[in-house]
């Protein structure tokens, strides 16, 4: 079995989720087993990952492996089946707040009655005739307890209150309500209010304990390794949040074919990436990786960075993380006569690292000789330091005037709709590993835009031919490509006949030959050739890329 390590499958993507569909579809359409494997816990996955084009039976929850709820059959729980111990004498609808109140009525001798609040019943926000949460409160009208239930209708996780309102105990049960994973919190030494412990009873009565998630975990990871592994065939783990797995796929208990899939560049500073520190979510992985059986990297140049600067035993590979289907080269080709005048994209988190008030900046720039240039940027906001990347943006709308020219929109997956109706689509950030969305656009006739960054869109883009390469943080260099594109329609025709045919190298048939490779060293290898000793790595790990 090959597994993608996770965390979730939620409703707004990030680039390693969407990464990780693409590769699902290749795999899908070339009958090769995988399963998608999730740490987290989450109401609805079961619909997001339905949402997301996924079966059940391609993903793999650890709640859900140990709560044996896999494959539910799904039911609609009304207010009238909660069970608050007591009989409910009146139910209140509380519209407003997407609720239902429970009331018990209590009669005194005067004849005179008195209501006392059982409960709150909670409706998810998008289906409002499933319950969410149940928030039970005793005589005194003290919170003990919220019971959360799964989209498909069953209670799933049951948090314990103490007497001070804090959550105690978390106990994630069964369909028959047993009790079968459970976490603890209590105060340390220092007085912090913190995670303790985890309990686990398994499907045969035997009793774990576990200091930290990360062990739990690595118990989870085992355990599937032993569930799917044979003697011909063994599992390949590739790991697309290395903090997940890092740790626990260096010491299986069962061999398996180990896999670091960079999705990001491996360097802190992606321009300094034979000297920079190493980016903290490769770090550990990076440190250890003589320990892997492989590493992937979306572009050649990360390939050969990461060679010249580690030294690795691990075998390294290059493979794109986006896959175009072989069906949309069979798609009619839209010319720029077609599409909005003058329209750029941009397709990316509002965050700082990706600059987009730099791309703002260079609209505004273009404007004075592009009068009806356009720009519309799709992404969810990041909340850091108060948003401050949206309002770097609104500060340069703002300086620009561009009021009328720059939108902002929220997280979007009409992309295809998006990309075929503009131009130029644009990226202006400090790094990306690969970036889908670039990819995407090109395929769609975009024509590309980029600053000269590590280390997919100057690999996406070939300079000169299906756009243009800029240098890094200069826009206005970035309007003056602007400017000459839309000052000169044919060029601009030219690059978009030119993003067409360069998409051809992320096909389905190429990517899958890469990924052929790796799937059949994995096998070669199984099993007399994993997990046996391999020496410390020896280079790349101080700060100025040399030996320590």
């Amino acid at each position: 079995m090959n597994f993608f390590i996770n965390s979730n499958m939620q409703k707004n993507k990030s680039g390693i989720e969407h990464a990780e569909l693409k590769r699902a579809a290749l795999f899908r359409d070339h009958h090769e087993s995988f399963k998608i494997v999730l740490r987290d816990w989450s109401q609805t996955l079961h619909k997001d990952i339905k949402d997301s084009g996924l079966s059940d039976a391609e993903v793999i929850n650890m709640f859900d492996y140990f709560q044996g709820t896999e494959k539910v059959t799904e039911k609609n729980i009304q207010a009238k089946d909660i069970d608050f111990g007591v009989a409910v004498d009146l139910y209140e609808n509380d519209p407003k707040n997407n609720r239902v109140l429970a009331w018990q009525v209590i009669k005194k001798i005067n004849g005179e009655s008195q209501r006392r609040l059982l409960g709150r019943i909670n409706y998810f926000s998008f289906a409002k005739d499933r319950i969410s949460s149940t928030e039970m409160f005793d005589a005194f009208g003290n919170l003990y307890a919220v019971n959360y239930y799964d989209i498909r209708g069953f209670l799933s996780l049951t948090q314990w209150y103490t007497p001070d309102n804090k959550i105690g105990t978390e106990s994630w049960q069964t369909l028959d309500r047993r009790s079968v994973l459970e976490s603890f919190n209590k105060f340390d030494a220092k007085g912090e209010f913190k995670k303790s412990g985890w309990r686990l009873v398994d499907k045969n009565g035997s009793i774990y304990t576990f200091q930290t998630i990360e062990e739990l975990t690595k118990h989870f990871l085992d355990s599937i390794n032993f569930d799917y592994s044979s003697q011909e065939r063994g599992n390949v783990f590739i790991l697309d949040r290395t903090h997940l797995g890092d740790w626990a796929l260096r010491d299986l208990k069962k061999p398996a074919y180990t896999v670091i899939h960079l999705h990001n560049s491996q360097a802190g500073n992606a321009e300094d990436e034979m000297h920079s520190i190493l980016n903290n979510h490769y770090e550990y992985s990076l440190w250890n990786t003589n320990d892997y059986d492989a590493i992937i990297s979306a572009t050649s140049k990360q390939t050969a960075d990461v060679a010249k600067r580690f030294k690795p035993q691990a075998r390294l590979f290059t493979i794109p993380v986006g896959v175009i289907p072989s069906k949309h080269f069979q798609e009619q080709r839209i010319p720029m006569s077609d599409r909005f005048s003058h329209k750029i994209v941009a397709l990316a988190r509002i965050a700082p690292e990706k600059r987009l008030n730099d791309l703002v900046k260079a609209v505004g720039i273009a404007k004075k000789e592009i009068p009806d240039i356009s720009l519309d940027l799709y992404g969810y906001r990041d909340s850091s330091d108060n948003f401050k990347a949206y309002q770097d943006i609104k500060k340069a709308v703002e300086d620009y005037r561009l009021a009328d020219a720059v939108k902002v929109h929220g997280y979007t997956t009409n992309v295809s709709v998006i990309e075929k109706k503009a131009q130029i689509f644009a990226v202006t950030s400090i790094m990306e590993g690969f970036n889908l969305s670039m990819m995407e656009a090109l395929s769609e006739g975009n024509v590309g835009l980029t600053y000269d960054v590590n280390y997919g869109p100057n690999e996406l883009v070939v300079d000169g031919e299906n756009g243009y390469i800029v240098p890094n943080g200069d826009y206005h260099a970035l309007a003056e490509k602007i400017i000459f594109l839309f000052k000169h329609p044919d060029e601009l025709q030219k690059k978009s006949e030119r993003a067409y045919e360069l998409s051809k190298r992320y096909s389905e048939t190429k990517v899958w030959q890469d990924w052929r490779e790796l799937l059949d060293d994995a096998q070669d290898k199984w099993p007399e050739k994993i997990s046996h000793y391999k020496s410390p790595l020896l280079f790349g790990l101080a700060e100025n890329g040399g030996k320590l």
